[in-house]
């Protein structure tokens, strides 16, 4: 599974390719209209900019830095498109250039009483910013902002005019304290995607244990919406996702998931837990003889025979064609092999398929009971129950062997002919 990193890093290539898009749209659209404006004598330099710069100067600095705001989107737009990948310094590196864009054009245009104007236009880059990038490149650009204010404030106490900083101050406090606002809201905003999203990932990992805290939501909106939704499906997903649809038994993912979680709890509990290896003898032979169909519906009743025996707190699942496993926590190796015996005296007082056909089915039967010191155990646990049952049908099948370090030796003894091969 991709790490976050990498996962952020491909969300914000996506955002930037489209984005770059509509930035060259509105700088062509933005350069038209101020050529025929230029040309009309409509659009005439502030007086700060004639004193400072020159109307000469001044068409050739904002060609240039319309040029290089063009050359910088499609030359990440290329990057972004065959890396595939765009890290926050190339979204910062964006949003910077939309800041100096704003900020020269108000210096160019506006008047010194007319400069709070930038800060109108930079606060919908601003948000854009922080609801596509998150809150720290939004709080970067912020200062960011409040600096280039400030800047052609300075510029114009300078050279030409009169600057009341006292009202430059104010206005800037406005906007800060408006935009820390607004950065709030839409970062309960992103708080609440993030928590969905994480649930979400989860979710495809086969993990359903999640839900979202809709009581969590003060003022509930179409995230809470989106949020009781999946609370309404998980238990159904969850069955889709991790049951096995033939047996009814967990699937190989949902008893991972579930032998992971009864480890963990055993670990900090110290108690023990119980695998139970369970294989259906010669189960070919009842496919060969009476079909795929009776043989499905061996499998089914199989499976609801398991689960008819395990305890309340057991995971019974089908881990491959006749293959199952008990999880019982908190069991000892009596309690294993009574369960285990219990399993073996209800398939031989069973018959499978009917009305069809009346098939006797035994089934050879591995056990394994342990502490659990930690996590680590989860494979030797998984590996020993396989020598369980390896022993069983090696001596016979139709019985359940516990696992004991004796047992190594009937493993290594496949390969030197001591045994002969197991049919299945």
């Amino acid at each position: 599974m991709p790490s976050e990193p990498l996962r952020t890093d491909a969300a914000n290539a996506d955002i930037l390719v489209w984005q770059t898009g509509y930035r060259l749209l509105l700088a062509l659209v933005a350069g038209i209209i101020a050529v025929g404006l230029r040309s009309a004598g409509v659009l005439t330099l502030s007086s700060v900019a004639f004193v400072t710069v020159g109307p000469d100067a001044a068409d050739r600095v904002l060609g240039v830095v319309a040029v290089a705001y063009v050359a910088l989107a499609l030359g990440i737009r290329a990057l972004i498109q065959r890396t595939r990948a765009a890290g926050r310094t190339l979204s910062t590196l964006m949003v910077l250039a939309d800041l100096v864009v704003v900020f020269l054009l108000v210096f160019l245009l506006a008047e010194p009483n007319d400069y709070h104007r930038g800060l109108l236009l930079a606060l919908f880059s601003l948000q854009l910013t922080h609801v596509y990038f998150g809150r720290a490149p939004a709080l970067l650009m912020l200062a960011a902002i409040a600096a280039a204010f400030l800047l052609i404030n300075d510029i114009a106490q300078r050279y030409s005019s009169v600057v009341s900083w006292r009202e430059v101050l104010t206005t800037l406090g406005f906007f800060g304290a408006g935009s820390l606002l607004v950065l709030r809201v839409q970062g309960n905003l992103h708080e609440r995607l993030g928590t969905l999203v994480s649930i979400f990932e989860r979710a495809e990992e086969g993990d359903f244990t999640n839900a979202y805290d809709v009581s969590a939501d003060t003022s509930p909106d179409a995230i809470t919406t989106v949020g009781r939704a999946y609370n309404r499906m998980r238990t159904q997903l969850a069955s889709i996702v991790q049951t096995d649809p033939l047996s009814g038994c967990f699937n190989r993912r949902g008893f991972e998931q579930q032998y992971r979680r009864e480890l963990a709890r055993a670990a900090r509990s110290q108690t023990d837990v119980a695998l139970i290896a369970i294989d259906l003898d010669f189960f070919k032979q009842v496919n060969d003889t009476y079909g795929h169909l009776v043989g499905d519906q061996v499998i089914a009743e199989a499976g609801e025979l398991l689960r008819a025996n395990a305890r309340t707190d057991d995971v019974v699942a089908r881990t491959g064609g006749e293959e199952f496993m008990i999880l019982a926590p908190n069991s000892s190796a009596a309690g294993a092999q009574h369960l285990a015996l219990r399993v073996l005296e209800s398939f031989r007082r069973r018959t499978f398929g009917e009305p069809k056909a009346k098939v006797s089915i035994t089934v050879s039967v591995g056990v394994v009971s342990d502490s659990v010191p930690d996590e680590s155990i989860a494979e030797a646990l998984r590996a020993r129950a396989d020598e369980a049952l390896y022993a069983a049908k090696r001596s016979g099948r139709n019985r359940a062997v516990l696992w004991s370090h004796g047992l190594d030796a009937l493993r290594l003894g496949q390969t030197s002919g001591e045994y002969p091969p197991i049919k299945r």
